[in-house]
Protein backbone atom coordinates (compact mmCIF):
# COMPACT_ATOMS: atom_id res chain seq x y z
CA UNK A 1 0.00 0.00 0.00
CA UNK A 2 1.48 3.28 -1.12
CA UNK A 3 0.94 6.34 1.05
CA UNK A 4 -1.12 8.49 -1.29
CA UNK A 5 -2.89 11.68 -0.17
CA UNK A 6 -6.18 9.77 -0.14
CA UNK A 7 -4.78 7.06 2.15
CA UNK A 8 -3.32 9.77 4.39
CA UNK A 9 -6.75 11.37 4.74
CA UNK A 10 -8.33 8.00 5.58
CA UNK A 11 -5.69 7.36 8.24
CA UNK A 12 -6.26 10.82 9.68
CA UNK A 13 -10.01 10.13 9.84
CA UNK A 14 -9.38 6.89 11.73
CA UNK A 15 -7.21 8.75 14.23
CA UNK A 16 -9.95 11.37 14.68
CA UNK A 17 -12.53 8.63 15.32
CA UNK A 18 -10.32 7.05 17.98
CA UNK A 19 -9.84 10.43 19.67
CA UNK A 20 -13.61 11.01 19.65
CA UNK A 21 -14.20 7.56 21.15
CA UNK A 22 -11.65 8.20 23.90
CA UNK A 23 -13.14 11.58 24.81
CA UNK A 24 -16.73 10.38 24.88
CA UNK A 25 -15.86 7.21 26.81
CA UNK A 26 -14.31 9.38 29.52
CA UNK A 27 -17.38 11.63 29.45
CA UNK A 28 -19.68 8.60 29.73
CA UNK A 29 -17.91 7.55 32.92
CA UNK A 30 -18.29 11.05 34.33
CA UNK A 31 -21.99 11.51 33.47
CA UNK A 32 -23.71 8.32 34.65
CA UNK A 33 -27.43 7.89 34.13
CA UNK A 34 -30.04 10.05 32.54
CA UNK A 35 -30.32 11.60 29.13
CA UNK A 36 -26.72 12.77 29.00
CA UNK A 37 -25.40 9.20 29.21
CA UNK A 38 -27.90 8.10 26.56
CA UNK A 39 -26.70 10.81 24.16
CA UNK A 40 -23.07 9.93 24.83
CA UNK A 41 -23.77 6.23 24.13
CA UNK A 42 -25.50 7.25 20.89
CA UNK A 43 -22.44 9.24 19.82
CA UNK A 44 -20.11 6.36 20.74
CA UNK A 45 -22.17 3.84 18.75
CA UNK A 46 -22.31 6.15 15.75
CA UNK A 47 -18.57 6.76 15.88
CA UNK A 48 -17.83 3.02 16.18
CA UNK A 49 -19.92 2.27 13.10
CA UNK A 50 -18.25 5.07 11.14
CA UNK A 51 -14.82 3.84 12.28
CA UNK A 52 -15.63 0.33 11.07
CA UNK A 53 -16.94 1.77 7.82
CA UNK A 54 -13.79 3.75 7.12
CA UNK A 55 -11.62 0.81 8.18
CA UNK A 56 -12.86 -1.07 5.10
CA UNK A 57 -10.64 1.19 2.97
CA UNK A 58 -7.68 -0.72 4.41
CA UNK A 59 -9.09 -4.24 4.17
CA UNK A 60 -7.33 -5.49 1.08
CA UNK A 61 -8.74 -9.01 1.33
CA UNK A 62 -12.19 -7.71 0.38
CA UNK A 63 -12.89 -7.03 -3.25
CA UNK A 64 -13.77 -3.47 -4.22
CA UNK A 65 -17.47 -4.25 -4.64
CA UNK A 66 -17.73 -6.09 -1.33
CA UNK A 67 -15.77 -3.38 0.49
CA UNK A 68 -18.11 -0.75 -0.94
CA UNK A 69 -21.15 -2.77 0.12
CA UNK A 70 -19.86 -3.27 3.66
CA UNK A 71 -18.97 0.43 3.88
CA UNK A 72 -22.46 1.49 2.82
CA UNK A 73 -24.20 -0.94 5.20
CA UNK A 74 -22.12 0.33 8.13
CA UNK A 75 -22.77 3.98 7.22
CA UNK A 76 -26.50 3.26 6.94
CA UNK A 77 -26.30 1.53 10.31
CA UNK A 78 -24.67 4.63 11.80
CA UNK A 79 -27.43 6.86 10.44
CA UNK A 80 -30.13 4.49 11.68
CA UNK A 81 -28.51 4.32 15.12
CA UNK A 82 -28.56 8.11 15.37
CA UNK A 83 -32.14 8.29 14.11
CA UNK A 84 -33.56 5.61 16.40
CA UNK A 85 -31.61 6.76 19.44
CA UNK A 86 -32.72 10.34 18.82
CA UNK A 87 -36.31 9.18 18.48
CA UNK A 88 -35.98 7.24 21.72
CA UNK A 89 -34.52 10.31 23.40
CA UNK A 90 -37.47 12.44 22.28
CA UNK A 91 -40.08 9.95 23.48
CA UNK A 92 -38.54 9.44 26.94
Amino acid sequence: MHLTPQITVYLFMLVIYVIILYIFERARRKFRGGNIEMVIKMIILNTLLLLASDFTYFSGFLGPELAYGVRMVLRLGAMCAIAFAGLRLITV
